[in-house]
C-alpha cells in the first residue's frame, strides 16, 4: 500500500480522507496575455507553464491518500505532508522538507521507521522517489500532465475535458500504468484554469476505464512563502536504503 505515496509522483492526490472543490476561490497568478488563438490543448500547456513559475502549492488527493506540497523553487525548499489510509483504522503520516539537496523525511506511525527525522542527499534518491520534491524542472509536474493531453475541448471560460494519455508521462508509476494496461492511452479528465490563466484544478477520472480505483485530483493555489528549517542535528540520523526502496516507484 506504500507505493500509493508514489501514485503519480508526487509530487509523491476507498478510505476517502478529503475530497477536491471546485467552489474554492481560484489561486493568483501571474499576470501575462495569452494568445487568443491558442487552442484547448495549448492553452492547458500553457497554463501548465505559468503554474510553474513561483511559489505553490500542490494538493494530490487520491482513495486513501493526500499529499500537500509546497514549493520555493527559487529559493530551493519545500515542504509535503502525506496522508495514507492503509484501513479505516490505520493511517500512516509522513512529513518531508527539502532545503537546497538535503532532504529530511520523518514517519512516526511507520511500524520500525526511526521517529526521528532521517537525512538523505537528493541525489541518493532513486530517480523515481516521491520525495523528489524539487525536481530540477516541472516542480509541480502540471507540464507533465499536459503532456499527456491527446485531445481537449474548452467547456466554459476556465473548464476543459479530454483524454489523457498516461503512457506519455514519466512520473506515473508504473505500477498504475500496469493495472491500466491498454487503457492507460485514454484516460478522461477534467481541468480548470484561474482567471490569470495557470493552472487551477486537474481531475483525472481513473473510474471510468478501471472502476476499481478512485478519482485522482491535483488542486493548484498560491502563497506567500514556504516555512521550512532544517531540524536540530539532535533530531536527526541518516535516511536508510531499505526504507527508500519501499516508496521507489
Amino acid at each position: 500500500m506504500l507505493i500509493l505515496a508514489a501514485l503519480l509522483g508526487l509530487s509523491v492526490a476507498g478510505c476517502d480522507i478529503g475530497g477536491g472543490s471546485s467552489d474554492r476561490a481560484a489561486p493568483r497568478g501571474v499576470e501575462t496575455s495569452t494568445p487568443a488563438q491558442l487552442g484547448p490543448a495549448e492553452k492547458l500547456a500553457d497554463a501548465a507553464a505559468k503554474t510553474n513559475k513561483g511559489v505553490i502549492t500542490v494538493v494530490m488527493r487520491a482513495p486513501g491518500l493526500i499529499t500537500n506540497t509546497r514549493m520555493d523553487p527559487a529559493g530551493r525548499k519545500a515542504t509535503m505532508s502525506i496522508v495514507l489510509a492503509v484501513t479505516e483504522d490505520n493511517i500512516l503520516r509522513a512529513e518531508v522538507i527539502q532545503i537546497d539537496t538535503d532532504l529530511y523525511l520523518r514517519m512516526p506511525d511507520l511500524p520500525g521507521a526511526s521517529k526521528k527525522w532521517m537525512r538523505s542527499d537528493v541525489a541518493d534518491l532513486p530517480a523515481g522517489s516521491p520525495f523528489r520534491v524539487l525536481r530540477e524542472s516541472d516542480h509541480t509536474g502540471a507540464a507533465d500532465l499536459a503532456n499527456c493531453v491527446v485531445s481537449a475541448e474548452r467547456k466554459g471560460g476556465h473548464d476543459f475535458l479530454g483524454m489523457l494519455d498516461l503512457t506519455r508521462s514519466r512520473i506515473v508509476s508504473r505500477s498504475v500504468l500496469d493495472e491500466l494496461g491498454p487503457m492507460a492511452g485514454a484516460v478522461p479528465f477534467s481541468a480548470r484554469t484561474s482567471p490569470r490563466g495557470d493552472l487551477f484544478e486537474i481531475a483525472i477520472d481513473v473510474p471510468s476505464v478501471l472502476p476499481t480505483h478512485g478519482k485522482i485530483t491535483y488542486s493548484y493555489s498560491r502563497l506567500d512563502g514556504v516555512d521550512a528549517e532544517r531540524p536540530a542535528d539532535s533530531e536527526v540520523t541518516e535516511l536508510p536504503g531499505s526504507l527508500v526502496d519501499r516508496f521507489e516507484v
